[in-house]
């Protein structure tokens, strides 16, 4: 695929510039998220691309809305969570997260690790979409509480309550909740 064929906007059509540095800014970030998704960059590509002409035609009504980069985030969600379905894919960032994680290639009971590693990540499929989300980007992807903030459009008070309601959410699903604990993510994967 060539450089022009990853970044269809930058040379179809004449577009605004705030569309452009909207393109340019978030493309990246969103195709981390489909590609964790889709378990492939090219299609990740494709997908972004048309989360990306499906809001070219929108982004006068993206514009007059409170979040813009909400709105974006929630047709690039729709189209990835789509193409899984369609390619017959159950979200390949379960099967993925676990087994490139550092724990388990350090564990000393790797078995062990896994089946911890794989009951989290179980957990977090079966979290609300935007708790879902939230953890996604901050642990798996790695992405801090701003940048988490701008890519699905909500405040940074937004991003540390639903990752502390999410943690909370996962630590009883775990069973964690009753052993005690700091409550961080991080305690889920030790």
């Amino acid at each position: 695929m060539t450089e022009a064929s990853r970044a269809p906007l930058a040379g179809v059509m004449p577009l605004p510039a705030d569309l452009r540095a909207f393109h340019q800014l978030y493309r990246p970030a969103y195709v981390r998220w489909a590609e964790l998704y889709l378990g492939e960059r090219p299609g990740a590509e494709d997908v972004v691309d048309l989360a990306f002409e499906q809001l070219a035609d929108d982004w006068g009504e993206a514009l007059r809305l409170d979040s813009p980069a909400g709105y974006a985030w929630t047709i690039l969600r729709s189209r990835t969570l789509e193409a899984a379905r369609a390619r017959g894919r159950r979200p390949v960032v379960m099967d993925t997260a676990a087994f490139e994680t550092a724990a388990l290639r350090d564990a000393v009971d790797p078995v062990g690790e896994l089946e911890e590693s794989l009951s989290i990540y179980q957990a977090i499929r079966e979290l609300p979409e935007r708790q879902h989300d939230v953890i996604v980007l901050l642990y798996c992807l790695g992405y801090g509480v701003r940048e988490t903030a701008d890519v699905l459009g909500i405040s940074v008070p937004g991003v540390r309550s639903t990752a502390r309601y999410a943690r909370r959410r996962l630590k009883e699903a775990l069973g964690l909740d009753r052993e005690g604990g700091s409550g961080d993510l991080t305690d889920l994967a030790d």
